[in-house]
Formats: structure tokens, sequence, C-alpha cells
């Protein structure tokens, strides 16, 4: 039994959005390990994308409402926490797919050409 996870509620989470995310790669097309470290590198670039455009709004959310820089600077701090960990997520998703599929899969045919 894990002390942060005692139930294994996160890590049945983390299992179905890895699932999820597996399908979605194979429908996609992405059978290759550099297609699959294109995908961490699109990935870092639109959420590094994202948070410039939520961060250019609220800054100027906070030049119009400057009452409200508190609220304004707890939902930034939000909003970064949130795609910051999407990010990592999505990287440890792809990062197993490689790791359990396409490395397999090139194993695989490694050993089928060299027998």
């Amino acid at each position: 039994m894990k002390l942060n996870d005692p139930f294994g509620r996160l890590e049945k989470k983390h299992q179905a959005a890895y699932q999820m995310m597996r399908e979605a790669m194979q429908r996609g097309g992405i059978d290759t390990i550099q297609a699959a470290q294109d995908v961490i590198a699109r990935s870092k670039n639109r959420t590094f994308k994202f948070l410039a455009v939520v961060l250019a709004v609220l800054l100027l959310a906070l030049a119009v409402f400057p009452r409200f820089m508190t609220a304004i600077a707890c939902l930034a701090l939000i909003i970064i926490v949130w795609a910051v960990n999407s990010m990592i997520n999505g990287r440890r998703y792809v990062q197993r797919y490689i790791d359990e599929e396409l490395r397999e899969d090139a194993q695989d045919q490694d050993s089928s050409l060299s027998g």
C-alpha cells in the first residue's frame, strides 16, 4: 500500500489517461520513437504559447482591475500549475508509450531481422 495513494485512485486515473493517450497516438499513426519525441516537443511548445497568452490576458486584466490583484495572481498561479502539471503528465505518458510500445516493436523487428 502506498501512503500517498492508499486506495490506488491516482494510479487508476493515470492508467486510464495513459490508455486514452495511447489509443490516440496509435490512431494518429505515431509509430516511431522520433514521431513520439516530436509530440513531446510540440506539446511543450503549445504549453508555453498557451501560458504566454494567458499571462498576457491576466496582466491586461490586472491593468484594468488593479483592485483584484490578489484574485488575478491566484488565478495565474492555478493556471500555471495546471498547465505545467498537464505537460509533465503528457510527457510521462508519451515516454511510457515509447518505452512500452515503440521500443518493444523495434526490438521485435531487430530480432526478426537477425534471426
